[in-house]
């Protein structure tokens, strides 16, 4: 959990960077208006870009961690630093015989992620020929988008996976899309080989 809390602030150091250029800056300016000298105009504001900066990434590194641990729990998962990245990817290739389509796969997919008690679905924005977004909500921090993109040629199928918040701005979501990428990905696999073992004993 620890190496996750070290991700968060690296994550975030660009902002709490900015942080401490804006309340130092600020500072320094004032103690040079007040007739500072140069030694106490760095000093403070230094100290008044750190404090602040150094309070972001203890509580905000520790509130997310906190956070995504519970959402890994829930799903019955370990948490790692691999959480923190956006979005969060994962691609597998199943071998095939010729016939089998990708809109098969996808609505076994499909099929397979509707039985799970968690992540629940609460949307299903997409589904077509190889293509399918599903949106998950509830026990989460926020929205997740799942997108699942399956291709085939003669002998395999390749499926890629891609979980990330709806709010594509955001630069964490408190591990919610890692949590609903690890949950649903063993089952997205097991749907597409299912699929291609029931059709092979036909």
């Amino acid at each position: 959990m620890f190496s996750y809390w070290l991700a968060v602030v690296r994550r975030a150091a660009g902002t709490i960077a900015a942080i401490f250029v804006i309340c130092g800056g600020a500072m320094a300016g004032v103690t040079l208006w007040d007739g500072g000298t140069w030694a106490t105009v760095l000093f403070r504001g230094a100290l008044a870009g750190f404090v602040p900066g150094a309070v972001m990434a203890v509580v905000g590194a520790t509130s997310n961690t906190w956070k995504a641990a519970r959402a890994a729990s829930r799903h019955g998962l370990t948490l790692s630093a691999e959480a923190v990245p956006l979005p969060c990817t994962a691609e597998i290739r199943v071998p095939i015989r010729p016939g089998i389509t990708a809109y098969q796969l996808t609505d076994s997919v499909l099929h397979a992620l509707k039985q799970l008690p968690a992540p629940e679905i609460d949307e299903v924005k997409e589904f077509t020929h190889g293509k399918l977004t599903l949106i998950c909500r509830k026990s989460l921090s926020g929205p997740v988008r799942f997108h699942v993109s399956i291709t085939t040629d003669q002998d395999s199928a390749t499926v890629a996976m891609d979980a990330r918040p709806t709010a594509t701005w955001k630069l964490l979501d408190d591990g919610a899309s890692w949590s609903v990428l690890k949950a649903f990905e063993p089952h997205v696999g097991k749907a597409v080989k299912d699929e291609v073992d029931g059709m092979t004993a036909t």
